[in-house]
């Protein structure tokens, strides 16, 4: 064993003997074995506990559970909880001094959304939420194969992360105290890959992390490199939804196993996949996650429902039936790895990379990746909708393109594909920038779904 990995290995040992986190991971690794009763027992007495916390010490939640007729002493399960209003973020936005508890939270820590959905959030954690998601996040590691001390490299878009990996400090840390390096992959272009890529084939990283965004247009440019050996034991996405193509690019190029992770920022990470691949398993001990219809009340399994999280663990500023703006279906199988963990079927996607057609058709953003597969030398894509329902689509030129043979391809697949009512207007442009978060959206709408 090289040194590289032993040291790491010893450091984090010491490490998670005495910092919160380590005692927060390795309960974890206990809990996700219990049954799912047991898990529901777990999450009740947490959130009796936060919801007293949140009565006595944060002033919107004193009005909103007085106003709801709540007796937060008498919850018995989620039929209590639903009486309360789900939390907006524009509630969040409009006073989050009213959020943030007057008393009863350890320090304080301040946090931002990228504002990819066009309304960026400012918000409150409290370390006992920053511990334990730390060991949620060794805990997803670990569901990938991961062990303690591994070579892990991030591909991150965030440059809000990357800042705390900047400085020679952090980077000494990272790779003798955590064998990991970070990539800031924001506003990456192709001329970079080269030095990253001689980088990655030299480190040779176990786990490999990334965007979804980053990981395939590395993957494309691997392929096109074979000299490159790079070989992780796995993968782990995130921040984007992963299509079944995304997934099958970086298997085929990687030859390891993708396992999804879906999060946010504001709630920490919510559901994570298994060795098994049947579905990804929401983090319950740290998560409580409804999925609800257009009216508020909870769909049937396979049915895609808008994802309402009330986060167990921050105390500074609680997030009580947060409304994310993500679509998720919950599954109707139990994951045969044995885990009580729910178990959600997919993330189908942002509530806003939803196309909606002049006809009131809702299309997931996905579909568009399979329009441009048919469209000869388009090297990247955007489609937006603006409230008219109208599409703009934003092209990319690669090799072998024409515009007007490009266009008029694009116009015949999705009016013959999904409504003839389509207004569509093709721009080319030379580059397509990601978002503020380092994200690229490929869709987005000012159409709000009716699921």
């Amino acid at each position: 064993m090289d040194p590289w990995t032993i040291l790491p290995r010893a450091a984090y040992g010491l490490v998670y003997c005495w910092l919160p986190r380590g005692r927060y991971f390795r309960e974890l690794q206990q809990s996700q074995w219990l049954s799912s009763s047991e898990l529901v027992q777990l999450q009740l007495r947490k959130l009796r506990k936060l919801l007293v916390h949140a009565e006595s010490k944060v002033p919107f939640y004193r009005r909103r559970f007085g106003e709801a007729g709540l007796d937060v002493r008498q919850v018995a399960g989620l039929e209590d909880l639903r009486r309360v209003p789900v939390l907006t973020k524009e509630e969040i936005q409009q006073d989050p001094e009213d959020l943030t508890a007057t008393a009863g939270a350890d320090k304080m820590h301040l946090n931002h959304t990228g504002g990819s959905t066009g309304e960026p959030l400012a918000f409150y954690q409290c370390s006992n939420f920053r511990e334990r998601s730390k060991g949620e996040m060794l805990r997803d590691y670990t569901l990938c194969g991961y062990r303690v001390g591994d070579r892990v490299a991030f591909l991150w878009g965030a440059d809000y992360d990357a800042r705390a990996h900047n400085s020679l400090a952090s980077r000494i840390l990272d790779r003798v105290g955590m064998n990991l390096v970070w990539i800031n992959t924001f506003g990456l272009d192709r001329d970079k890959f080269p030095g990253y890529a001689a980088f990655l084939s030299e480190f040779k990283p176990e786990l490999l992390v990334g965007y979804v965004s980053s990981l395939t247009m590395y993957a494309r440019y691997v392929r096109e490199h074979s000299e490159l050996a790079i070989r992780p034991r796995a993968i782990q996405s995130s921040a984007e939804a992963l299509s079944t193509d995304d997934r099958k690019l970086l298997e085929e190029t990687f030859r390891c196993g993708v396992f999804n992770r879906y999060g946010c920022r504001e709630v920490g990470n919510i559901a994570h996949e298994c060795e098994k691949h049947s579905g990804l398993h929401v983090l319950a001990e740290n998560n409580l996650v409804e999925l609800l219809d257009s009216e508020g009340a909870p769909v049937k399994p396979g049915e895609p429902g808008c994802v309402v999280v009330t986060n167990l663990n921050n105390y500074a500023m609680p997030f009580i039936r947060y409304e994310i703006g993500d679509v998720a279906v919950e599954s109707e199988e139990q994951c045969p790895c044995g885990r009580g963990l729910p178990l959600l079927e997919k993330v189908v996607g942002r509530t806003y990379d939803i196309i909606t057609s002049p006809s009131g058709k809702l299309v997931h953003g996905e579909y568009f990746n399979h329009v441009f597969y048919r469209v000869e030398g388009v090297r990247q894509f955007r489609i937006r909708q603006g409230a008219d329902r109208g599409l703009t689509v934003t092209l990319v030129p690669g090799e072998g393109f024409d515009r007007s043979e490009a266009c008029a391809r694009i116009e015949e697949i999705i009016r013959g594909e999904i409504d003839p009512a389509f207004e569509i207007e093709c721009e080319v442009v030379d580059r397509i920038e990601t978002t503020a978060s380092g994200k690229y959206r490929f869709t987005s709408s000012e159409v709000t779904p009716k699921l």
